[in-house]
């Protein structure tokens, strides 16, 4: 039983270890692309400092080469605090597409500003998502942490997982503990085999101990049968007479 703990717990903790994804910073990238072709997923924050400088007008395209992928993204963490204007001074855009021009990714229309932001997925059309990030000249603050993972729906081949959603994502990012099915199961097989495993191995070990205990318990039966079992004399005493020893008549 303690194996089984032991072996669920190292596969949970397995498990739910974040892996490190490459990390970018919008504001170090400012009018260039990211290529996730073979990369499949990445985290991406505004900028490395405690604040975003002023003055932003900072793009960068993300895109693959792979044939019929998209990209699916989440907000980690979202504070684009914008002072009493609405999104007037300090803002984000999510293109689906490789110009500003594009339409907005479903779900993140227009100018996005604030302390915080739905944890939902969202999902690219295409193979291609266009960032915008203005900032003004007061009220700057972290910014945004996101990740992007590129996927595609259909078959999945050999070196990709399958998830409960239908899409596929690169194999290496299963159980990443970043999400990169978009519905949390891509931890879901991975943990169940390694539980099988743990309860395979655990019945492995209890049938091998108890094997061992039979056959030492047999062996110390043996020697002592060997050995005889001591049986004392006694020594039956009629009437007689004497001091103290035996006297018969």
């Amino acid at each position: 039983m303690k194996i089984l703990v032991v072996m669920f717990l190292v596969s949970s903790h397995w498990c739910t270890n974040v892996s490190a994804l490459p990390k970018y910073y919008m504001d170090e990238q400012c009018g260039g692309s990211l290529d996730l072709t073979d990369t499949g997923s990445i985290r991406l924050k505004l900028t490395s400092s405690h604040v975003f400088q002023p003055s932003m007008d900072c793009t960068l395209l993300i895109t693959t080469s792979k044939y019929n992928e998209q990209f699916m993204l989440f907000f980690r963490k979202f504070d684009v605090e914008d002072g009493p204007a609405d999104c007037q001074s300090n803002w984000l855009q999510v293109h689906d597409g490789s110009r500003m021009n594009a339409s907005y990714v479903e779900g993140l229309t227009g100018n996005l500003c604030g302390r915080s932001i739905s944890n939902a997925v969202w999902v690219t059309n295409g193979s291609n998502l266009f960032l915008y990030f203005h900032s003004g000249t007061q009220y700057q603050s972290r910014g945004f942490d996101m990740v992007i993972t590129q996927f595609h729906t259909g078959k999945c081949n050999a070196s990709e997982y399958s998830c409960g959603n239908g899409r596929c994502i690169c194999d290496g990012l299963v159980c990443n503990g970043y999400n990169p099915c978009g519905d949390e199961s891509d931890c879901i097989g991975v943990l169940a085999a390694a539980v099988i495993i743990g309860i395979v191995f655990g019945s492995l070990i209890c049938c091998i101990g108890l094997t061992c205990l039979t056959i030492v318990c047999c062996a110390r039966r043996r020697r002592r049968s060997k050995r005889g079992i001591y049986q004392p004399v006694i020594v039956t005493q009629t009437t007689g007479y004497g001091t103290g020893y035996n006297y018969t008549t």
